[in-house]
């Protein structure tokens, strides 16, 4: 249980750090929604904290910018998972690349073994 949460704790960190794909963000601010900073960011997890239920009633604020949060963590990840795709899918590309290279260019002169001459009779027999 502890490898999961330590697991989640890390592709958490590593996802808001990957920069947000500009064509993403100019979607998400036709949608009015803005991705947040680290500041913003922190403030907003220290308020939760302070008190879990109902904050949203009580800080709409801490609220909008827990879910500029997520937005913005969703975003950033997506743009992970399309940098991943996009890596294997090049990577892909090579090897079939490399698969179709004509194998049938060689002649029967260049398939025929060289000529070895005969062979030294076994001594001490």
């Amino acid at each position: 249980m502890m490898f999961l949460l330590r697991t989640a704790f890390w592709l958490s960190v590593v996802i808001f750090l990957i920069p947000v794909d500009h064509a993403a963000e100019q979607q998400a601010r036709t949608a009015e929604v803005q991705p947040i900073g680290a500041l913003e960011a922190a403030s907003a997890a220290q308020a939760t904290l302070s008190d879990m239920s109902g904050f949203c009633g009580r800080n709409p604020t801490a609220c909008e910018i827990g879910g500029r949060v997520a937005t913005t963590f969703m975003l950033k990840a997506q743009t992970g998972a399309r940098m991943v795709y996009d890596f294997i899918d090049r990577s892909l590309d090579d090897k079939a690349g490399a698969a179709n290279v004509d194998h049938g260019t060689l002649t029967a002169t260049d398939l025929a073994p060289a000529w070895r001459g005969p062979g030294k009779a076994p001594q001490g027999i």
